[in-house]
């Protein structure tokens, strides 16, 4: 759950948890301590907070060095007492330490779904070597054996308590991985920076020896084996994991589901632990409704509780409708749906929500509640059966609720039935228009989703109305309540310019210039990236900006300029090069616009930064560098030679080739390697430009080469369509990887020579970019993606089906569009609808540009590659 921390701080947007403090007016968190962490002052010692730590050490002088760091696993309710102790501890020894900085945090670090390489983390001791490493983790093991708490799953863990260690940086320092990829860093004997691997289970260094003291113990029996064998991981969370497995002794394919103590905390104090006794009983109570799995059995091994359940063949309720939805994937994507494949549809549906109906009312009707009802909480069997799953929040209507429930799902100011009918009315929605997210963001959204349901699906009226009792807010306007048409800026009531001038209105009213990490609302990838880079930061906006015609924002532009260059010197220090993490991306969007004030030195900071282990890539590797040098090297105002662009070709080339033989060597090549912005084919572009640049007809046969690696990870759909196979979970037919990306590419290939690979055509890949119903709106992985991209092909000589599609995708726009109480103002949601974006790579910014390029309203859509 790599977003989980970035979702509390802001309720409309991703933020950094730091800045988060627990609303005491929120009932989600009236039940956890909350406010801040206080320690005794002590004389000589200097305290500083650092996002969510606070830092103490003897002195002024900043923590520095590596080493055996010592992690003191705390709960919720252990925190407090903890804190006191280890203070003290650390105060009498001069051993400087940090702990977490608000008691909120000791539940975010054990929640469910916090990131399993922070679990339990909330002290943390920085001995001076490895003596005093060893010394302190004994003394302070023995001084802590009677408490309890997790396991710290990235650490080696001392005599099964609570105190553990881990080698690792004292201080946040970066290098690059085998991927190019920045990451924290540790220094190797030899001085150089290498990956400090945070991963679970724990791994030393390889130039790190583990002390014998710190050697992990042989784990004690326990008891019999068990006679499971484990065959798949099915899912992982702090909780603990769920897996596929065999009974040994029957030879049946079961599902164990694992529960670990002190870990995984709900909202009212309860741990995994807890969780899975109570799911025991609820699947035992309610073993008589069909739609329970059976329970077998269950069972302790080494301290975790395993529950022995059911495996039920099937798919969750989101994978069934993604894989049967009409308007999803058809064997004729160029056809609208028939009125019989509608109707199957429907009544498929019909039958799956009928059996949800029914386990619900049973449930309320004994007095309990489900209290985690989404999509993928429900199997559905090929039969059409259903299942529940997970009955951990199954509980008496009247107790207090574990869990808020999923986003899209949950209105957490409701308890009981009334939070179940909530989530019931949300799910049926979702079966036809899976955009439920929007919801708590525009008051007005509910009615438009249902009316568009009912149209699509031809719905009865009182199936709307039912759902809207259920679900609507009691506090929207009456003028809004009305079941709003889906609508776009083609409309009656919007032009492009009026459209446009919404979505800056709504940049300017939340630009943020005070901060130093973002300017706008970003994705919550960007606060690992430059603040001012294009994907996720201010030039991604800027560009937006500059290059619509028709858009009049001077003030607005002015002002982005601004503070891209003061925050850009500040990026100047980070590792990030590329076109699209770092203020490359910047200088080369003032450049590209006719603003070369700043363009320069934004530029050279960028071009200046070490380039060998950046990796290859068009986001932030060689491949966008020299894309947008060679771009920049040709204009009428060159910020580089066209000696430095060719010298950023040929290194691309050769580390290309060598890069392509490793790829094809390897057995099975990493998802990641593959896409256009991220893998191969953008290096494959790259390549591809610097050979026609220097007509070199064998680098232009690399570049051949890489788009046929490429494809290699594409399979054939059912519309047809080729799209890349995304690790046998999904097939991405995107921007940034997939389909669409990659015909993109094979375009530019054509347009230059007419070359094409042997059985994937362009027309292969377009299949894939026409369906009418899409999660998600954005650039990179959205539909102004597909808007700008089928443009861009049609621009190629690709004219159907691509204007027929972006047809399709500009009548759905306004499905995505998020309208607040402000008059005036638009926004879009980013990364999986639980935020609004400002961004380009997710949100407003980049549903402004893409349109904008379809309408003829800019000349370049996508920066070094349209």
């Amino acid at each position: 759950m790599d977003y989980f921390f970035y979702t509390f701080a802001d309720p409309d947007a991703f933020d950094d948890i730091g800045r988060w403090k627990a609303d005491g007016q929120d009932p989600r968190f009236d039940r956890i301590r909350c406010g801040l962490t206080t320690v005794p002052y002590t004389e000589g010692w200097h305290y500083a907070q650092h996002g969510i730590w606070t830092v103490c050490r003897p002195g002024r002088d900043p923590v520095r060095g590596q080493g055996w760091k010592i992690h003191v696993a705390v709960t919720p309710e252990t925190f407090a007492p903890l804190l006191d102790t280890v203070s003290a501890f650390c105060f009498e020894r001069g051993v400087p330490f940090k702990f977490l900085a608000r008691h909120e945090y000791a539940w975010l670090v054990n929640a469910k779904y916090a990131p399993r390489p922070v679990s339990g983390k909330g002290i943390v001791l920085y001995p001076a070597d490895e003596q005093q490493s060893v010394a302190l983790a004994s003394e302070l093991a023995g001084l802590l054996k009677t408490r309890q708490g997790p396991r710290v799953l990235s650490d080696l863990r001392i005599d099964e308590g609570i105190v553990h260690v881990r080698y690792g940086a004292y201080t946040r320092r970066y290098c690059r991985n085998a991927d190019g990829k920045v990451t924290f860093a540790l220094e190797d004997p030899e001085g150089r920076l290498v990956p400090d691997r945070r991963s679970v289970p724990f791994r030393a260094p390889s130039f790190v020896a583990v002390p014998e003291a710190f050697a992990p113990r042989p784990p004690e029996a326990g008891g019999p084996v068990p006679p499971y064998r484990i065959d798949k991981t099915l899912h992982f969370s702090n909780s603990g994991g769920v897996y596929l497995a065999t009974n040994t002794d029957t030879d049946r394919q079961v599902v164990l589901k694992e529960a670990r103590p002190s870990a995984g905390f709900d909202l009212i104090g309860g741990d995994a632990i807890q969780r899975a006794e109570q799911e025991y009983e609820a699947l035992r109570r309610f073993a008589d409704l069909p739609a329970v799995p059976e329970v077998h059995e269950q069972f302790t091994w080494q301290g975790h509780l395993f529950t022995v359940m059911e495996y039920v063949r099937g798919t969750t309720l989101l994978e069934w409708c993604a894989a049967k939805q009409p308007y999803l994937l058809r064997p004729d994507p160029f056809r609208p749906p028939t009125t019989d494949d509608i109707r199957e549809y429907r009544e498929q549906v019909d039958t799956i929500l009928a059996q949800v109906r029914a386990f619900l009312s049973a449930l309320w009707e004994r007095g309990y509640v489900f209290g985690d009802v989404h999509p993928g909480n429900v199997i559905v069997t090929p039969d059409l059966q259903v299942r529940f799953i997970d009955l951990e929040a199954c509980i008496e209507e009247d107790a207090p609720r574990p869990f808020p429930g999923a986003p899209g799902f949950s209105d957490y100011t409701r308890t009981g039935r009334a939070a179940d009918e909530y989530a019931l009315g949300m799910l049926e929605l979702s079966c036809y228009l899976p955009l439920t997210h929007l919801v708590r963001m525009d008051g007005a959204k509910l009615h438009q989703l249902l009316h568009t349901s009912v149209e699509r699906y031809d719905l009865p009226t009182e199936w709307a109305e039912r759902v809207v009792r259920l679900c609507a807010p009691g506090d929207v306007p009456a003028a809004r309540a009305g079941l709003r048409r889906a609508s776009s800026h083609l409309d009656d009531a919007l032009g492009f310019e009026e459209w446009a001038s919404q979505i800056v209105a709504g940049l300017a009213d939340t630009m943020t210039p005070e901060r130093t990490d973002r300017l706008f609302r970003n994705d919550f990838s960007g606060f690992s990236l430059s603040p001012v880079c294009l994907a996720t930061g201010a030039s991604g906006v800027l560009w937006s900006l500059l290059g619509t015609r028709g858009l009049e924002a001077p003030d607005l532009v002015e002002r982005v300029i601004d503070w891209i260059a003061v925050r850009g010197r500040e990026s100047a220090d980070r590792l990030e090069c590329g076109l699209y993490d770092s203020e490359l991306g910047a200088g080369y969007t003032l450049w590209r616009h006719g603003h070369p004030e700043h363009a320069q030195w934004l530029v050279d900071a960028a071009m200046a930064k070490e380039r060998e282990s950046s990796g290859l890539s068009v986001f932030s590797g060689l491949g966008g560098a020299f894309l947008a040098a060679a771009e920049m090297a040709a204009g009428p105002e060159p910020l580089v030679t066209a000696a430095v662009a060719e010298k950023l070709g040929a290194e691309l080339v050769d580390r290309a080739r060598r890069f392509l033989n490793r790829l094809k060597a390897g057995e099975t090549p990493d998802v990641a390697h593959f896409g256009l912005l991220h893998g191969v084919a953008g290096t494959g572009l790259a390549v591809h430009r610097y050979g026609v640049l220097v007509d070199d007809a064998a680098v232009v046969d690399l570049a051949r080469e890489l788009l046929e690696f490429e494809l290699t990870g594409y399979v054939r759909c059912a519309d047809g369509s080729l799209q890349f196979n995304d690790a046998e979970r999904r097939s991405l037919a995107y921007v940034e990887v997939g389909s669409l990306g990659t015909a993109l590419v094979l375009s530019e290939f054509a347009r230059h020579e007419g070359w094409a690979p042997t059985g994937a055509g362009i027309p292969d890949l377009m299949r894939a970019n026409g369906p009418e119903l899409m999660v998600q709106s954005g650039l990179f992985r959205g539909r102004s993606g597909f808007i700008a991209g089928l443009a861009s092909l049609a621009r190629d000589g690709h004219e159907q089906p691509a204007r027929s599609f972006i047809g399709r995708h500009m009548d759905q726009l306004g499905l995505h569009e998020v309208r607040p109480e402000a008059e005036g103002q638009l926004h879009y949601p980013g990364t999986r609808n639980y935020k609004l974006s400002s961004d380009l790579r997710t949100g407003s910014a980049g549903v402004l540009t893409g349109v904008a390029f379809a309408e003829g309203r800019r000349d370049n859509w996508l920066p070094g590659v349209r």
